[in-house]
């Protein structure tokens, strides 16, 4: 049977939906090429950290960045009410906590960085005040990083026992707040940093060696929010648990059969523990101090290299215990233990866009001069059998200072730094600084963030003291 030929209609029609199958053809290849791009990128942002194609300038091995794969989650706590260049006094602990801690919160007022530094004061355990910290975060909110000054737990000799780990949950728990109210502040959440002085390194290192470990868990902690410690910075404390009081601190001493007694002094011992640490850290003391903390810091920074983890130790020469203390502002010995702090912080925690570790001047020739006081008396733990892994080196001091300002994150005139021995460096994870800051930030002289001035180093406030009422209203930075 012959069949009747198309007409010139059919044949147009015919055409024109072919082309329209061409045209959807190509337009779906160009769709599935992007989906495989964007799943490309997304899987290789979440494998762990790039790096941006530039290198280490002290090992030439590849930098590393951190950028943030994915929006931040929503704030788990109520935003503190905190704006640029202001500070306040609030409760940091749950409600559910035996006793209500204060802490002092800080926002710089220009420039701010993605960072939070927690400083933890020291003495023994037994005294000391958050405000004596505000040297310290006066330093630090002048180079736009967020600070945290908390009051923990502090003991009567002779009282209560055990008081481990009631101290440490409350350090653990200023964590979970920052990380709390991390949007509302300004900061990532991935990137709270902890400092410790002398009895505050101590503790802030067991809050450092026990990320989100479920034996601190409880009533002092906020729940649903991590307490891992991003990064660390310890002065002059040895990290084994060794500490005056330590019986009554941890309920028994090193020879008890007490299991408890055995758990706590282990969950206390933040040297043996590093190797739970996911975060860098810099370690200092003074030459003049204990030599056990000088082979301890250098033991735990190998535990953390073996993870792949940055680590720095350093030794302040003519630094005794508390060499950084100068009143309200920084020692000059202060000053150059700050300077090289900053810089492992501008290191392990860069910014986008680069900027330097110091863009103020520190006025070091101002400084007080003060140089901290002879070594403690009291026993340290045993030392472990073999000593402190591959510690067991005499230091050699890797600055020295003659005075002079710290000017762009480098020393001044009189500041002199010899090549540190290989073990005491930063490893090359840490991202070379190659562009200036956007702009210029306020000098270190400042006046405190606060009006009161903090109390002598050698008073010791009492236990018992109420904290502040959280209605304390924010007193504007200069």
């Amino acid at each position: 049977m012959l069949r009747s030929p198309r007409s010139p209609r059919a044949s147009h029609s015919g055409a024109r939906r072919a082309r329209a199958r061409a045209v959807l053809g190509a337009l779906l290849a160009v769709v599935l090429v992007a989906a495989a791009a964007s799943c490309t990128n997304a899987s290789s942002e979440t494998v762990g950290p790039q790096t941006n194609g530039t290198t280490d300038s002290r090992s030439g091995a590849p930098a590393v960045t951190t950028a943030p794969t994915t929006p931040p989650e929503p704030d788990k706590l109520a935003d503190p009410q905190i704006g640029p260049g202001t500070c306040k006094v609030l409760m940091y602990t749950p409600p559910g906590a035996k006793q209500a801690m204060p802490g002092e919160l800080c926002r710089p007022k220009e420039n701010q960085r993605d960072t939070a530094v927690i400083v933890v004061h020291g003495g023994s355990g037994i005294s000391g005040s958050y405000e004596g910290m505000r040297r310290w975060a006066n330093r630090y909110l002048v180079e736009g990083y967020v600070t945290f000054l908390p009051e923990y737990h502090l003991f009567n000799v002779g009282g209560e026992t055990p008081v481990f780990p009631q101290p440490e949950q409350n350090i653990k728990a200023a964590v979970q707040y920052l990380r709390g109210v991390g949007n509302a502040v300004g900061i990532r959440k991935d990137r709270i940093v902890v400092q410790g002085q002398s009895a505050g390194a101590r503790v802030g290192a067991v809050a450092f060696t026990t990320p989100d470990d479920p034996w601190f868990a409880g009533p002092e902690l906020h729940p649903g929010i991590s307490d891992a410690v991003n990064g660390f910075i310890g002065f002059y404390h040895p990290y084994d648990g060794t500490m005056q009081y330590a019986d009554q601190y941890f309920g028994g001493n090193d020879q008890s059969s007490d299991p408890k007694v055995v758990e706590r002094l282990a969950k206390g011992d933040s040297l043996a523990n590093a190797k739970n640490a996911i975060g860098p850290a810099f370690f200092t003391v003074g030459d003049e101090d204990w030599n056990i903390i000088i082979l301890q810091q250098d033991a735990f920074a190998e535990s953390l290299r073996q993870k792949s983890l940055a680590a720095t130790t350093t030794v302040i020469k003519g630094g005794g215990h508390g060499f950084d203390e100068g009143g309200q502002r920084l020692s000059k010995l202060g000053e150059e233990a700050a300077a090289q702090s900053l810089q492992w912080l501008n290191d392990n925690f860069p910014q986008t866009p680069a900027r330097p570790a110091q863009s103020a001047d520190a006025d070091v020739n101002n400084a007080p001069t003060y140089s901290g006081v002879p070594p403690t008396t009291y026993q340290p733990r045993p030392t472990p059998s073999g000593g402190y892994g591959n510690a067991t080196k005499k230091y050699t001091p890797t600055t020295t200072y003659n005075g002079g300002g710290y000017t762009n994150g480098g020393g001044g005139a009189g500041a002199t730094t010899t090549a540190p021995p290989a073990s005491v460096t930063t490893p090359s994870s840490t991202p070379p600084i190659t562009t200036p800051p956007t702009t210029a930030a306020p000098p270190t002289t400042a006046a405190p963030p606060t009006t009161a001035a903090p109390p002598p180093t050698t008073a010791a406030p009492p236990t018992t003291l109420k904290p502040p009422p959280t209605t304390v209203p924010p007193v504007t930075l200069p």
